[in-house]
């Protein structure tokens, strides 16, 4: 059986569409758990019907003693789930009909821990591009080359086996952000025993309360996100990723920081950042405050960050 786990937040608009794909799929023994992140729209209604009509899809509201959040939601739903495969997806997307079967096909044939499918990007125009494009058929698997964007996947194109699974979670309490980077780099680190199916499952819409639209009207934000993105990533893998991927992420993170700084906006996360610092750059770590802190009052400061830099690219 698959368990396919949907957070959701005030999606009527799009979750019934999103439902019906997957009650609609060629490959029937799955189970569809739905958390709903406190939707006050009639969300409710529409997930209710489909758990009503068909047994194989599950509602349920996130509880009060889970943090909010699409990947507490995400965590939740997981712990409720019983199957031996595990596919997260996103309320406003579309499952092609045979996404799960292709998918698990090439799974079992194939002996992988895990595959990937690949999708299209839609609007109320039509199909438009495909989030990645990178060449599927050629591209090796590795954390480091999803860390660096050169292997890419979203959340909806993964289908995993528990037993890895059962040793991943999502990053909580970040940004509405690429909620799979820390996840997928973890499992690039416990297996690469994966393959890149180079065929379209899924279609991701692209919707003004996306966060696609969201991000490419707020430079600012996307900035913020980023570097959080870094530093999460970062503090998430600190016990399993070797020292060079670690060390290209802070440089990243420092990099975002200053540019931050620089027009005036305080980074985030100077303190826990500076811990890793010092672990991984030595004494240089210990400058970044003073950095960041040139940088805020004066708009200068990048030798400085050069320095404290040095050593980790």
């Amino acid at each position: 059986m698959i368990s396919i786990i949907i957070a959701t937040y005030n999606r009527a608009t799009y979750i019934e569409e999103t439902l019906k794909s997957i009650q609609n799929q060629t490959y029937t023994d799955f189970e569809c758990i739905i958390v709903d992140d406190g939707s006050t729209d009639h969300t409710e209604e529409i997930a209710a019907a489909f758990e009503k009509a068909d047994d194989r899809f599950i509602y349920v509201k996130r509880p009060a003693h889970i943090a909010k959040g699409a990947n507490h939601s995400r965590n939740f739903g997981y712990s409720l789930s019983k199957g031996s495969h595990i596919k997260f997806f996103d309320s406003d997307d579309v499952m092609l009909p045979q996404h799960l079967e292709t998918s698990m096909k090439h799974l079992e044939e194939g002996g992988y821990d895990f595959v990937v499918g690949d999708c299209i990007n839609f609007d109320t125009t039509g199909l438009l591009e495909r989030p990645y494009e990178i060449d599927r058929d050629n591209i090796k698997l590795s954390a480091t080359l999803f860390a660096t964007f050169k292997t890419a996947w979203i959340t909806n194109d993964l289908l995993v086996k528990r037993i890895f699974a059962d040793q991943i979670e999502f990053a909580g309490s970040i940004r509405d952000q690429a909620s799979e980077y820390q996840y997928n780099i973890k499992l690039l680190l416990l297996t690469q025993n994966g393959y890149l199916i180079n065929e379209i499952l899924s279609h991701r819409r692209i919707h003004d309360d996306g966060f696609v639209v969201k991000a490419r009207k707020d430079s600012l934000f996307v900035d913020k996100m980023n570097a959080e993105l870094y530093y999460i990533t970062a503090l998430y893998l600190k016990d399993i990723a070797p020292k060079s991927l670690l060390k290209w992420l802070l440089s990243c993170y420092i990099q975002l920081s200053f540019k931050l700084a620089t027009i005036k906006q305080w980074p985030e996360n100077i303190s826990g950042a500076t811990s890793l610092l010092i672990k991984y750059n030595g004494i240089k770590g210990v400058l970044y405050p003073m950095a960041m802190a040139l940088s805020y009052l004066t708009g200068k400061g990048y030798q400085l960050v050069k320095y404290v830099r040095k050593g980790l690219e």
